[in-house]
């Protein structure tokens, strides 16, 4: 009685003004299926102090890093009051914490950045952690540490304006992971008091999943200046031409790399305008044949073909849609349709992923701008703003709101994960488990 009273007055501080088998895993960032979407079925749409809010567990710091779920274990990447940085792992029953790790220690050396700020990976084997320190770690289910490394003592300074926050794409037995930086260190990157002479140089990097040994390690420059040469963002793999593409946007290119050797592909450039400021946050999506890549700074969203030689020519893509393009939120690809948030222009777009025609693109308001990539679970997409608003729309060809709920909790930055019958939302220093509970009893 007690643990729910606790449970409910945690609650009513956080609402501003607002009275069986193992399903699908949701294993790294962007989920099961690597695009935002699972299949998970029988999800809330709503939820209260008293409505289908199944437990909320305290974490120790912010971060803006997504939760993944195995099983009965949720991982998650969190800082402290300190500079410790921890990786914990809870219970999908009851958000016990099963233990909690100190696993490197600093912070991102900028007022806007966050240390914690990449989500976990896991191959069911092993949890991968990053941290913009540039410690890479793996642990074991049990949290031993199994490997670690450190990306600035390996590769010099991590010049990243607002801090390294990559997760690497896991994929058969090995990590992927972009080191695209700007050719000058910060004062605060890591690894600054070792900067070398000579201008710094980027690459994309290829490690052993079980021993963290580099597989590859290939060259991956650009005339792109300044920050522009900076991402933060996850590869993501495309089958082509009978090979393996792993997908790098960044530096005013997007590049694919042979995954077994790293050997560009192909590139393709997004502009030739250079300016100082085009970092690139969204991750591509792979779907329907395509690759969907973000220019950024809002300038549109491109859909590319794979398998394709060299140099290929700018209008060369499939289509592009630039009437409300994302500058951080990753698009959605579910149920045969590509939803694109907007979030500094508050709008959220349905497209055919096809032809890029948009179906609908509507305003969605809220406090804050939207910096969480959308969800798609149960025919709903689910979305959360950096000011606290959660927000559930139909997913499909008609705009239609479902619910919102207004919160106290700031900064939010994580996205919805939805895995084992369970929604998973991470509001500023709390994880919430909502799932479809039978009514609660007056408290």
């Amino acid at each position: 009685m007690k643990a729910g009273r606790r449970m409910a007055g945690l609650f009513a501080a956080l609402l501003a003004g607002t009275g069986a088998g193992r399903a699908s895993d949701w294993p790294q960032w962007r989920g099961p299926n690597l695009n935002g979407s699972t299949d998970e079925t029988d999800l809330p749409t709503s939820w209260s102090k008293t409505e289908n809010l199944a437990w909320l567990a305290r974490l120790p710091g912010t971060s803006g890093a997504t939760p993944i779920v195995l099983g009965k274990r949720i991982f998650l990447s969190s800082t402290s009051r300190t500079e410790d940085l921890m990786g914990m792992c809870l219970s999908t029953a009851d958000g016990s914490i099963l233990w909690q790790q100190v696993l490197a220690r600093g912070t991102s050396g900028t007022v806007r950045g966050e240390a914690a700020a990449s989500s976990p990976a896991s191959d069911g084997q092993r949890v991968y952690f990053t941290f913009s320190t540039g410690d890479l770690i793996a642990v074991d289910l049990a949290g031993k540490t199994v490997w670690s490394r450190n990306l600035a003592k390996d590769h010099g300074p991590l010049a990243i304006k607002f801090g390294f926050n990559c997760t690497p794409l896991v994929r058969k037995g090995r990590l992927y992971l972009p080191l695209l930086r700007r050719r000058k260190t910060y004062a605060y990157s890591p690894g600054a008091e070792a900067a070398p002479a000579g201008p710094l140089k980027s690459y994309v990097l290829c490690l052993d999943a079980a021993t963290g040994k580099t597989l590859w390690k290939q060259l991956r420059e650009t005339d792109a200046q300044d920050e522009s040469r900076e991402v933060y963002l996850t590869p993501m793999a495309v089958e082509a031409a009978g090979r393996t593409e792993i997908i790098i946007p960044g530096g005013e290119f997007v590049t694919a790399h042979d995954s077994a050797t790293g050997k560009e592909l192909w590139r393709w450039e997004f502009t030739k305008k250079r300016k100082i400021w085009q970092r690139v946050v969204p991750s591509p999506v792979i779907g329907d044949g395509l690759i969907y890549v973000c220019q950024p700074q809002q300038q549109g969203v491109f859909a590319l073909r794979p398998g394709a030689a060299g140099t290929v020519p700018h209008k060369a893509y499939a289509w592009k849609y630039a009437a409300a393009a994302p500058d951080v939120c990753t698009p959605l690809l579910y149920r045969g349709r590509l939803y694109v948030l907007a979030g500094d222009e508050k709008m959220m777009s349905c497209l055919d992923p096809k032809t890029g025609k948009a179906i609908w693109s509507e305003k969605i308001g809220g406090k804050g701008v939207w910096r969480a990539s959308p969800t798609g679970a149960d025919g709903k997409i689910y979305c959360v703003s950096e000011g606290g608003d959660f927000l559930v729309l139909a997913a499909g060809d008609v705009f239609k709101e479902l619910f919102r709920l207004p919160t106290k909790a700031r900064p939010c930055r994580s996205s919805v994960v939805a895995a084992g019958g369970s929604l998973y939302l991470r509001l500023s220093t709390l994880l919430i488990c909502l799932r479809n509970l039978p009514a609660a009893a007056p408290q």
